[in-house]
């Protein structure tokens, strides 16, 4: 224990004790001489008087003295503190999550490396009593080690398991996870260290209004730099196999790659990202030989395809484009696969207003998706009840056509499904209740209704699509001339949808309400539809691109959500779920490696560990196939985004919640009774001030002036 001040400038008022000092020497009476006759009797007592006098007066003023320097000492008031004990004197401690990017877009330069000792310096900051937790993210967040306390093996963490993968950014996903790790923590002091390269791919600002919790900061620590010269393959496309329309495929042209071979055009798109002109040699390999070769040249910022005609001889082939060196090599290069394609299965689900009368939506549907050969489409229309006696693990995609409730067993199965690696299409019922509707499907949707335009709205008041999305892989081959258009369509009635923070918004109204929402649900993805199938709502069935948005739909869905993905199957992203043929045993890694196959919970075969771009060589009882699978490309655009309202968009403006707040309070008013604990010597230092004031009246009294 030892003696502590909390108002250490209060005892500079202990120099006062020197103001009686120095008044009794400025007042200090001298002695003068007087003659008398007669001084024999007055000798002895004078002298008496004196000496208690002089002892008086000095004691006198020892006591005004330590009465001044008392009261300075009360003022700054003094408590008992243990030595090893920081309650009341340094700062507070601090709980810190540590992100550091992995996506393949910090394999550009020097970027991961700059990353690691930026992270490193972050731990060599931290304080004894600090709590620190480390993750690395790309398109999901990966938790390297808990909060906690211990910082000595960090360093060495960050060292071996930081490195740069195959996938793209999610900066709202990872913001999630380091945002758990804090809410772990009691301290008051909570900040996100975001380590990245911080690009625009990486955040949708229409993306939800999720934000971090009360009172956590984020610090934004770029790695970035100012050179940005990339280019890459971002995607290869065999028309007369993607099953689209005669605007994209020539008029007689057969859909089905057959067992005899076919000559096809191959479709190699290429995208120069940087400042500067690329310039140099594109490759076509199919089955492992060199079947072409052309010189490009691509000015700043601008795309070009290069067509390879190509005959492709047998029922199963696999590709790959190489492009020229660069400061990113991982995505010159591109893997796809040419394959007889095979029927995609659908499972409508309908609700009925006459048990013999099928619903308008599923007639629509059917009729639509029944017109398809390449690939073909075979629809089952079932309703909600009939799922018990239904696998739907044995569907490629399954749609809600017009369910305005979707029964408790009937969601359970849909939700097994979409999570273990299926697609679901949800559209709405002309009759919807929003609350209703909201709770049946529950964490299928993609967010929840908020509201439903009136009923009753003139028919000549109507909605139009305005912001589509033409990046998005369902919208793509609409981005050209005489490709369809959205904007003929009318839309009658309207949702106002509110989306989650994981879901995207790839087409909405021209009053900014969403009109397409979508999200990823553990392996699968759901995707829905805030309008009808019917005429109720609107007259999209009726319209031109009804039918080839219902394939497009469909065949990114049945992909598992890949970009460019077709029927004929070209290729996955890194990172996707593949659905693996029910006799697989093993998979062969592009490295080598090879990996058994698992069955899941439902049955279904499904491969995850798609993390690195090449050719995975399935092994069954039947023989071998390969799936190809890249990177997903919009992680090579390095254009940056605007960390302001970056920053502005995740940081929640309220400074602490409500359970912060009483635990505040609580710990305040804890704190506070343990101050005035330690501070009891103030009241004994009181006592004896008014002590030596009531003595000093009595002495001063007493002694003669």
């Amino acid at each position: 224990m030892d003696l502590a001040f909390l108002n250490l400038t209060f005892l500079f008022g202990a120099l006062g004790a020197a103001v009686p000092l120095i008044l009794h020497l400025v007042r200090r009476q001298r002695a003068g001489i007087h003659v008398f006759s007669m001084v024999r009797f007055l000798i002895s007592s004078q002298r008496s008087i004196v000496r208690q006098q002089r002892f008086r007066r000095l004691l006198l003023l020892l006591l005004r003295m330590a009465a001044c320097a008392l009261l300075a000492v009360i003022f700054a008031r003094p408590f008992l503190r243990d030595q090893d004990e920081t309650v009341f004197a340094g700062t507070q401690p601090e709980a810190v999550a540590i992100l550091v990017d992995t996506s393949y877009s910090m394999g550009y330069g020097n970027r991961i490396a700059l990353a690691k000792r930026r992270a490193a310096e972050i731990l060599n900051d931290l304080q004894t009593g600090d709590q620190a937790a480390l993750l690395t993210f790309a398109v999901q967040a990966r938790v390297i080690r808990e909060l906690g306390s211990s910082h000595s093996e960090l360093p060495v963490l960050v060292d071996s398991e930081v490195s740069a993968t195959f996938q793209a950014t999610d900066y709202v996903e990872a913001l999630r996870a380091a945002d758990d790790q804090l809410s772990g923590s009691d301290f008051d002091r909570r900040t996100v260290y975001l380590v990245s390269d911080f690009q625009q791919s990486g955040w949708n600002p229409r993306s939800g209004g999720w934000k971090l919790g009360p009172g956590v900061q984020l610090r934004m620590i770029d790695v970035g730099d100012a050179q940005d010269d990339n280019s890459a393959v971002t995607g290869v496309e065999i028309p007369t196999v993607a099953g689209m329309e005669s605007s994209a495929a020539p008029d007689g042209a057969e859909r089905a790659l057959s067992a005899d071979g076919r000559t096809l055009d191959v479709a190699v798109r290429i995208r120069n990202f940087g400042q500067a002109p690329f310039r140099d040699e594109v490759t076509l390999r199919v089955n492992g030989i060199e079947t072409g070769k052309r010189r490009v040249d691509i000015p700043p910022h601008s795309s070009r395809v290069e067509i390879f005609r190509q005959t492709f001889g047998s029922a199963t082939n696999t590709g790959e484009v190489m492009l020229g060196e660069d400061g990113l090599p991982v995505d010159n290069r591109f893997f796809f696969t040419v394959n007889a394609p095979t029927p995609v299965r659908v499972l409508c689900l309908e609700e009925r207003s006459r048990p013999n009368r099928p619903s308008e939506a599923a007639y629509y549907l059917s009729q639509a998706l029944s017109l398809r050969r390449d690939p073909p489409v075979v629809v089952d229309v079932r309703s909600p009840d009939a799922l018990a006696a239904v696998d739907p693990s044995e569907y490629d995609v399954v749609i809600s056509a017009n369910l305005s409730v979707l029964p408790r067993a009937a969601k359970d199965r849909l939700t097994g499904y979409v999570r273990s690696g299926g697609s679901l299409i949800i559209a709405l019922n002309p009759a919807v209740s929003s609350g209703i509707f909201n709770s049946s499907f529950g964490e299928l949707l993609p967010g929840r209704i908020a509201s439903l335009s009136p009923p009753d709205r003139p028919r000549d008041r109507y909605r139009v699509l305005t912001d589509v999305n033409y990046q998005h892989p369902v919208f793509q081959p609409f981005s050209g001339p005489r490709h369809g258009d959205f904007g003929t369509v009318r839309f009658y009635r309207t949702a106002r949808f509110e989306p989650d923070s994981s879901a995207s918004v790839p087409a909405r109204f021209d009053d900014g309400a969403a009109a397409v929402a979508e999200k990823p649900l553990g392996n699968g993805r759901t995707f829905l539809v805030l309008s009808t199938f019917d005429l109720a709502w609107t007259d999209f069935p009726i319209r031109e691109v009804f039918v080839p948005f219902l394939y497009e739909s469909i065949d990114y869905l049945a992909s598992r959500g890949t970009m460019h993905e077709r029927g004929a199957g070209l290729y996955r992203l890194a990172g996707e779920a593949v659905r693996l043929p029910d006799g697989a045993q093993h998979v062969v890694l592009p490295s080598g490696e090879q990996v058994p196959v698992e069955t899941s919970r439902t049955g279904r075969k499904l491969f995850t560990q798609t993390r690195q771009p090449g050719l995975y060589r399935v092994q069954s009882e039947g023989g071998q196939q390969t799936f190809a699978v890249n990177l997903d490309t919009r992680e090579s655009d390095f254009a940056r985004m605007d960390a302001e309202a970056f920053a502005a968009a995740l940081i929640n403006p309220v400074a602490e919640s409500p359970e912060s707040r009483e635990t505040e309070s609580l710990a305040r008013f804890v704190r506070d009774a343990e101050v005035e604990r330690r501070q009891g010597l103030w009241w004994i230092l009181g006592f004896t001030l008014i002590a030596l004031v009531l003595g000093e009246t009595l002495l001063a009294n007493r002694t003669h002036r």
